[in-house]
């Protein structure tokens, strides 16, 4: 067996040079071949056993590589334990094989360097399922617009109106707890009813104001929409919710209680409708006021789990095919420019995987998974600041750019 420092050595070096391991035989729509190390620790001296955990946590750790190459982080951070719960949990199924390269022993520490197929297949599919967005496209921000009366308020509250900016709909709330889940971003408009009022009064005349402000709890899209612009919004939600007595009670004191809601989300750039949902949901309680906002949270909920699938569906259509581009580096004898470029190159917006081809003398050859084409990739790299050396892109093609890194002098 190699000594530990000779393979550690060499584990560094593999890493530098690659996030995943090109193959002849990988599938390149559907699987990805990627290098990690796993570890595990020996106890009662038993090293069968702590090897097995070092597979077990190498292969946690390449389906890690691959969905945070498709997921946005907002995503990622906000869907954590979903994802845990479906895929970390479950290696066997996503992972289609591997093989144990090297492996090592370190005092109580047993350590393997693993190259594992991943099928990203599997993967986006129960992603899908789970409602998580897919693609590194930033998820929508959300604005609420909804107007509810829940069985002890004479009439609708809602946010928008004059003096109720306190106001916070029940079944809101249970929307916006089951969309933030999803990774959808809420946004608070605690005071920015009256912030609103301040810019438009700065803006127009105070009776111009007034009657721009003055909106009623049957919003309309697009009076949402232009507010919901003014806040930086992708998606506005409008809507109303309403509890109210079912006919069904229980002895003298259980009764029933009905919510329903009703909603439409609208994208902000174009006004377009993307989602509807109306949902209803039955509770029981002997006090009104608890039936009653029981029953909007439920229904509310459901709304939120309705809205959220057909929204991230209009979004999906949205994240560009991948387009598979070859990036040829001159320069990388600087082997510490190569590894910040490659860094830099990873952290761009629409990269979704970066492989390396060859390594020659002074050159490189990349692959990159882009979403967009090469001009757009030329054009997002032109843009980057790089600390000791800059780029020259001296040929653009379809599907290829050729690249010099130039130390600074």
């Amino acid at each position: 067996m190699r000594s530990a420092k000779q393979i550690s050595l060499f584990v560094l070096f593999l890493l530098a040079l690659s996030v995943g391991v090109q193959a002849e035989e990988q599938l390149h729509a559907t699987h990805s071949v990627v290098l990690v190390i796993g570890t595990g620790r020996i106890y009662a001296d038993n090293v069968a056993v702590a090897r097995n955990r070092a597979i077990s946590n190498s292969l946690v750790s390449a389906i890690e590589n691959v969905v945070k190459d498709f997921l946005p982080l907002e995503s990622l951070v906000q869907n954590f334990q979903v994802i845990n719960n479906i895929l970390y949990s479950n290696t066997e199924e996503f992972v289609q094989g591997y093989k144990v390269l090297t492996e090592a022993l370190s005092g109580n520490t047993y350590r393997v360097m693993v190259q594992a197929t991943v099928s990203i297949e599997k993967v986006q599919q129960q992603l899908s399922i789970a409602g998580i967005m897919i693609g590194k496209k930033s998820m929508p921000r959300v604005l609420f617009f909804i107007a509810e009366q829940s069985t002890e308020d004479s009439l609708p509250q809602y946010w928008w109106g004059e003096g109720m900016s306190a106001v916070k709909s029940v079944a809101e709330n249970s929307m916006a707890g089951v969309m933030m889940k999803k990774g959808f971003l809420i946004i608070n408009y605690k005071n920015l009813a009256q912030n609103l009022r301040n810019e438009t009064l700065d803006e127009l005349d105070h009776q111009e104001a007034v009657e721009i402000l003055s909106l009623e709890p049957e919003l309309d899209h697009q009076e949402a929409v232009e507010l919901g612009v003014r806040v930086n919004a992708d998606v506005v939600i409008v809507g109303k919710a309403i509890a109210s007595k079912a006919p069904n009670i229980m002895g003298k004191n259980i009764k029933s209680f009905k919510g329903a809601v009703t909603v439409r989300a609208f994208r902000a750039d174009t006004g377009e409708e993307i989602a509807f949902a109306l949902q209803t949901a039955v509770s029981t309680n002997v006090d009104e006021v608890a039936g009653g906002r029981a029953a909007l949270s439920d229904a509310g909920a459901l709304a939120g789990k309705d809205l959220s699938s057909q929204i991230l569906e209009e979004w999906r259509k949205e994240i560009k095919k991948l387009v598979n581009i070859e990036l040829v580096v001159k320069g990388t004898a600087n082997f510490a420019n190569f590894v910040q470029f490659r860094k830099i190159l990873n952290d761009i917006s629409g990269v979704n995987r970066v492989q390396l081809k060859e390594m020659r003398l002074d050159e490189a050859v990349l692959s990159v998974d882009f979403q967009g084409n090469a001009k757009e990739l030329a054009d997002a790299l032109m843009l980057k600041a790089f600390d000791s050396f800059g780029i020259n892109i001296y040929e653009v093609s379809q599907n290829r750019l050729r690249i010099e890194l130039i130390p600074s002098e």
